[in-house]
């Protein structure tokens, strides 16, 4: 079996930002422009502060003049670092959603084109979550905490700078007090905050994950008594992360350290103020502004700090949306790697099979050199009893599964090398199980490439014999269809002219008629008669007649092909 990768629960948080980088492809001028607004909103916030203190000194002067001047640059100051500190604000938020709308879009594009063995190995809460809760959680960061965080860094920087200038010897004294207490409790902080954010983002998804699967079979819960022990799971689901929740909590708790040190550090650096201004060492102002800068870096400290619980949660929730993508083989360009559009690929073309087999897991392998061809016009029937691997075959031909061992080619070229579109516009595969989209009847059978236009559609609808019972529906094309709209017949209907749209040179039908009447099986059988011409149809079925209508009948689980008895 090859190896399929798998998310984990605890994604590698290591060189996170290095491996984001290339995200940020084409916001690099954006950037670098936030950066400056906010490098200037900072140096102008300080220099607010320093514009106090030289108005104090003027007061304790008696130099009126100078007091006029400068109360008004002081206005002028706070007026425009107010202007500055919007713009920078906005800018960077701005900035940040538009790289985490680049960042969505390739997430999803990446889901989307994974291989299939990678959607079924995961549970569906699992891939909803990242694709959802952890942007939408890294949307909140960007737009609220990020701009505080950097504001803070960038103006606790520059006012220890501004104090150094005036005087060393009280800013030595202020980070000799602070710094060492501070960082202690940040890293202890840091050193639990890991572990604690991840926890609860791996709980959350296990609650997701628990409603996400219990809603599509909610009525089978009810019908088999189920709910009692559903209840149970998600109760001990529930209890995990409340327990995750309160580890969130005491870490987050230490940080209130850093206020009972804040208080410590003013008291004394007032004392000390006091000191110098009476030995003559600072002017009033000068010590006013320590004071008011004192706070501020405290301040601007604690902030820090508080900021950097939100920070951590962010980077785990960037770890593991970078640990979907790198799982699915998606590419910072955008869509998944791999696959070429090989010139000279027959519109029409054999479908072979050359030894493959294929394994889900440990254990016996459901297919083992399996050989067969299907030629164009040909129509084959894929039979056997549940879990014989009639499925999985079809997925093989479609190209959804890539084998294990052997090869499946068409018109000479492996399914394995060939991109996306190429594979799509030659092989179709309409499954048991219809999706239908929130839509008119009409939108859902133009969604095939190319976008066919309604003469083409109702081209088709006319080729299968569909026109008189889309003519019977209340709005024809352009009835709306809900999650119930239409039965499970009559949505084989619909993805049956989907996929004849697409015109593809093979059509794989997983068990197109189980579960229908005979009066609209009978009416799936004659679309597909229609639908056959020079195209290969592959149907998974068990139902006689069906199987009557082939050429040749392939028996699982033995992979014996023989030709249908008239």
């Amino acid at each position: 079996m090859a190896d399929q990768p798998v998310l984990g629960e605890l994604p590698d948080q290591r060189a996170v930002f290095r491996r984001a980088a290339p995200w940020l492809r084409g916001h690099r001028v954006a950037l670098a422009a936030a950066v400056l607004l906010n490098l200037a909103g900072a140096a102008l916030a300080v220099g607010v502060t320093a514009a106090i203190g030289r108005v104090v000194d003027a007061a304790d002067d008696g130099d009126r003049e100078a007091l006029v001047g400068r109360v008004l640059l002081l206005l002028v100051a706070v007026a425009a670092t107010g202007v500055l500190t919007w713009a920078s604000r906005y800018w960077l938020i701005r900035v940040g959603e538009r790289v985490l709308a680049g960042l969505r879009e390739h997430a999803t594009a990446a889901v989307g084109g994974a291989p299939l063995r990678f959607v079924e190995a995961h549970r569906g809460g699992e891939l909803l979550r990242r694709l959802t809760g952890e942007l939408d959680g890294l949307a909140r960061f960007a737009g609220g905490t990020l701009p505080d965080l950097v504001a803070a860094a960038l103006v606790l920087v520059f006012t220890v700078v501004m104090l150094a200038l005036y005087s060393w010897p009280l800013t030595l004294a202020l980070l000799i007090g602070f710094l060492p207490p501070a960082v202690l409790i940040v890293r202890r902080f840091q050193r639990r905050a890991g572990d604690a954010y991840a926890g609860v983002a791996a709980a959350e998804t296990a609650v997701a994950a628990r409603f996400a699967e219990s809603l599509p079979a909610r009525e089978q819960l009810r019908i088999s008594g189920a709910v009692p022990r559903w209840l149970k799971r998600f109760r001990a689901d529930n209890d995990r992360l409340r327990a995750a929740r309160e580890r969130e909590v005491v870490t987050e708790l230490t940080l209130n350290l850093l206020t009972l040190l804040q208080a410590m550090c003013v008291a004394g650096l007032l004392v000390l103020s006091a000191l110098f201004v009476g030995y003559g060492r600072l002017s009033v102002g000068v010590a006013v502004v320590f004071v008011l800068a004192t706070r501020d870096i405290l301040g601007r400290f604690e902030d820090l700090a508080a900021s950097l619980g939100e920070a951590r949660s962010a980077h785990v929730r960037l770890a593991r949306l970078l640990d979907l993508v790198r799982a699915t083989g998606a590419s910072p360009a955008g869509g998944v790697a791999g696959g070429v559009d090989p010139v000279g690929l027959p519109a029409r073309g054999r479908l072979v099979l050359t030894g493959v087999g294929f394994t889900y897991g440990p254990g016996a392998p459901v297919v083992e050199g399996l050989s067969l061809t299907v030629a164009p016009g040909e129509r084959l029937v894929v039979v056997g009893p549940t879990g014989a691997g009639k499925s999985t075959v079809g997925k093989l031909l479609a190209g959804l599964y890539p084998p294990d061992r052997g090869t499946v080619t068409y018109g000479g070229h492996e399914l394995t090398a060939l991109t996306a579109r190429s594979l799509r516009s030659r092989i179709v595969l309409v499954p048991q199980e219809v999706t239908l989209v929130a839509g008119t009847l009409g939108e859902n059978l133009a969604m095939v490439a190319g976008r066919p236009g309604p003469d083409r559609v109702e081209a088709v609808l006319d080729t299968l014999g569909l026109s008189g019972w889309v003519a019977s529906l209340p709005g024809g094309l352009g009835t709306p269809l809900e999650a119930d709209s239409l039965s499970t017949g009559e949505r084989q209907l619909v993805a049956i002219a989907r996929a004849v749209l697409a015109d593809p040179a093979v059509l794989v039908l997983d068990e197109a008629t189980a579960g229908v009447d005979r009066e609209t099986a009978a009416r799936i059988e004659d679309a597909l008669s229609a639908a056959a011409g020079d195209r290969a149809l592959v149907v998974i079925a068990h139902r006689a007649e069906t199987v009557a209508r082939g050429h040749r009948v392939l028996t699982m689980p033995e992979g014996t092909v023989g030709g249908v008895r008239r």
